[in-house]
């Protein structure tokens, strides 16, 4: 019996049950007592799956519950094996459970070191602060003041209606162009980020920095006199705005209206308007309205669906957080936020290293062979990583879902 193979995803299907007292493996198909009963989901001992000498694994390490490996001792027919010890398990009861077969060295499961070594890493409050300013469910970014919260970094989380969200940006976040700007344009037009502040945001794009001067509404003139009745307002420059069907439109004299169609300096209303005169000042408004104070900037080219990103005035740090995800609940101005760290925990387990598993230029880089990996977050929230070739052979043939390198 080889003591180990180049096969890490020898073929399995179908789940499991063990007897701690007899270490006997039966196929399970659902019914039955603490062993369960002989199922038909299994191929135990059949060309191409389980064979004497291999590594059953039970449970799914890196998902759910692991339970830990153990060495196939004897198999008495295609829905039932005994395996040789359980030391390598964790002694919680396996009734129901998937399992994967491995040719990775028989010696692993006797080694207490990657026998079921895992802990889960726990998440603890780092700091608190205070919400400078509403953000609505689904919201993806926080307005806080960064200097009252000094610790919190990137990969840390935000708790929010009991859901810890993964802070993916600290003083920025970004949005998706939802028109087309062009250099001279006065607007842009994006789902505008919850801190946005006039005057001391900064929009990022290429080489150009410019401030938004003004959110949520734009001013431009009427090139000629409207009559009553009239329904098309004819705009200075306004192609610049960036105006959109939909948008309100203030009308001076007369009701709100809103834009049915746009045109060449020109929008057309849903509604006919009273007389306007012309030069006259017309306010249009949405949320995603942006004012920016440099237009003429060379650089300023935007397409839709183009990423947006906001920060603080001159593209310094704005007190904004950018989640991996929307929040469920709503905060307010001056919600107290708790912000978590993920520390502890470790995960020792032995990989089956191919070429293309090698991930190179990462911590996660190894040479090829079978591989004893052993992660851990240390106290300041770092992913450390520390890897062993166990067997350095090349040609493994992989394939079961705890790939290398892990998610």
């Amino acid at each position: 019996m080889a003591l180990w193979g180049n096969n890490d995803a020898v073929g399995s299907g179908g789940t499991v049950s063990l007897n701690y007292s007899t270490r006997v493996v039966t196929g399970f198909n659902g019914v039955g007592g603490a062993a369960g009963e002989a199922g038909s989901g299994t191929t135990f001992g059949q060309t191409g799956f389980a064979q004497v000498g291999n590594i059953i694994s039970f449970g799914q390490h890196g998902s759910g519950t692991y339970y830990g490996d153990a060495v196939i001792a004897s198999i008495a027919g295609t829905t039932s094996l005994t395996i040789a010890s359980t030391c390598g398990l964790i002694g919680g009861g396996i009734t129901g459970v998937a399992y994967q077969v491995s040719q990775k060295p028989s010696y692993v499961p006797a080694d207490s070191h990657y026998s079921a070594a895992a802990e889960a890493p726990t998440a603890n409050t780092i700091d608190t602060g205070v919400a400078d300013a509403t953000s609505g469910i689904g919201s993806d970014s926080v307005a806080i003041t960064l200097s009252d919260i000094p610790d919190v970094q990137i990969g840390d989380y935000l708790v929010n209606n009991s859901d810890n969200l993964a802070i993916i940006a600290v003083g920025l976040c970004t949005a998706l162009a939802t028109a087309t700007v062009s250099p001279g344009d006065f607007v842009l037009r994006a789902i505008l980020p919850d801190f946005l502040v006039s005057g001391e945001t900064t929009v990022g794009l290429g080489t150009t920095q410019p401030t938004i001067a003004g959110a949520g509404e734009t001013v431009a003139n009427t090139s000629g006199a409207v009559s009553a009745g009239a329904t098309i307002i004819p705009l200075t420059n306004g192609n610049k705005f960036n105006l959109l069907a939909g948008d309100v439109v203030k009308i001076p004299g007369g009701s709100d209206g809103s834009i049915h169609t746009v045109g060449t300096n020109q929008v057309s209303l849903a509604a006919t308007v009273p007389a306007i005169a012309s030069g006259a000042a017309i306010t249009f408004t949405s949320d995603t309205i942006a004012i920016i104070d440099t237009p003429s900037a060379a650089d300023l080219t935007i397409a839709i669906g183009d990423t947006i990103t906001f920060q603080g005035d001159n593209g310094t740090p704005g007190n904004v957080l950018s989640l991996d995800e929307g929040i469920g609940a709503a905060i307010t101005l001056g919600d107290t936020l708790t912000f978590k760290r993920v520390t502890d925990g470790y995960d020792a387990y032995v990989y089956g290293v191919n070429q293309s598993g090698i991930a190179t230029g990462t911590q996660f880089e190894t040479g090829v062979g079978w591989v004893g990996v052993t992660t851990y977050m240390d106290n300041s929230g770092s992913l450390r990583v520390k890897k062993e070739i166990l067997v350095a052979m090349s040609g493994i043939t992989t394939g079961n879902p705890d790939s290398y390198p892990p998610a």
